[in-house]
């Protein structure tokens, strides 16, 4: 029997062919990647032959830049006539495959969100011809109980996995805490959300471990799950989370998840400074305010200069959550207000001069003062009209 999976693939495609290869390792698997540097060598096909032969199953990534690589079309046809097992992941869609793909049945990773791993890891056990015993490593002084709830974890009962769970995470062992950990990385989705959610919840929520398994939960189609994701979340404040936070902030269809991701950005604070950054930016006047609500509960003062360009935007609601943001800074959002007065849009400059007035520091003070023996300055309470807009 072959002893690991080959994977053939495009390296345009390597960002992804990265994230199957944590996923296959996650769920046991030894697995052989063509390389270019064996590609480059005199006797690659003599060093590819012999990988795909000793495969039990060569997993097919399939896109455009794959169809036209000669290299590929080689190992997936060779495993072919060599007996191997050939399983197509599709991509990205691609139009008029070879006949002899197009019998095979595809596993559809087209839309990232919900990537099948869990069938693309059953079907690979089933070629493999035996169900691993334990997804989740054991240690050696794991007692009984802890045993007991490990093996259970592969149980085709949902029920029984969800047992096994909250056994792991009552038990006051190493050995559990090291299997909820390794549960987090389970191939079946229900297992590392579950898993996730218990070990935030007896690390209070201090431990980063958990966050790949909270990454899934914010594409659950179960709303409260997404909703107790983004909490944890901020509460970790781990910077792998921000740009999944980000997706959920602009685009989830219930605003009070849209509410709760902003509120964890803010809690994450630096590593999600230059994404909210950017959001004040976006077409939509929601996700400009929610990226200055964010940004608000961060303080960050690197966040100054982006806050500043934005009190001249044509949104009221959105130029009101610009100055409770700089206001929170207080002092040390002067600079960057000092420096909005000279800025050639007269509502940038007229919102930095209300807000330095406000403010009523010495530090304000004196930038006003500044400015003024410099240059008049506009009355700060005519803020000029702008449409309110939604």
């Amino acid at each position: 029997m072959g002893r690991h999976v080959f994977v053939s693939y495009k390296h345009e495609e390597k960002e992804f062919v990265d994230m199957l290869l944590r996923q296959l390792q996650a769920a046991g698997f030894s697995v052989w990647l063509d390389v270019e540097q064996l590609r480059a060598g005199e006797n690659w096909r003599e060093g590819i032959n012999d990988a795909i032969k000793e495969s039990f199953a060569l997993v097919l990534v399939i896109s455009p830049d794959a169809k036209r690589s000669e290299y590929v079309t080689y190992e997936w046809a060779f495993a072919q006539g060599a007996g191997i097992k050939v399983i197509p992941l599709l991509l990205i869609p691609t139009e008029r495959l070879h006949p002899q793909l197009e019998i095979l049945q595809y596993l559809d990773f087209t839309d990232r969100a919900r990537p099948p791993w869990d069938r693309l890891i059953r079907r690979l056990w089933e070629l493999q011809g035996e169900q691993q015993p334990h997804t989740v490593s054991v240690s050696r002084d794991a007692p009984p109980a802890v045993r007991s709830a490990i093996a259970a974890l592969d149980s085709h009962n949902a029920d029984d996995r969800r047992g096994a769970l909250k056994s792991l995470a009552q038990t006051n062992h190493p050995s559990a805490y090291a299997a909820l950990v390794g549960a987090v990385q389970h191939p079946l989705r229900d297992v590392r959300i579950d898993a996730a959610f218990l070990l935030a919840k007896t690390t209070q929520n201090s431990d980063a471990a958990a966050v790949p398994g909270l990454l899934d939960a914010l594409t659950d189609e179960n709303p409260r799950v997404r909703e107790a994701a983004c909490k944890v979340l901020g509460e970790i404040g781990d910077g792998s989370a921000v740009q999944e936070l980000l997706r959920l902030m602009v685009k989830d269809v219930d605003s009070n998840i849209r509410w709760q991701a902003t509120a964890a950005l803010g809690k994450i604070g630096v590593a999600a400074l230059p994404g909210l950054t950017e959001a004040l930016k976006d077409e939509d006047w929601h996700v400009r305010r929610s990226a200055a609500e964010a940004l608000w509960g961060m303080r960050e003062p690197n966040a100054v200069p982006a806050l500043v360009a934005t009190l001249g935007d044509k949104n009221d609601i959105v130029r009101q959550a610009v100055a409770g943001a700089l206001n929170a800074m207080g002092d040390l959002a002067v600079p960057g207000l000092a420096d909005g007065l000279r800025s050639r849009d007269q509502a940038v400059s007229l919102g930095a001069a209300n807000l330095l007035k406000q403010m009523e520091s010495p530090a304000a003070q004196q930038a006003l003062k500044v400015w003024t023996s410099s240059r008049p300055l506009p009355k700060p309470d005519e803020q000029p009209r702008r449409p309110f807009q939604r």
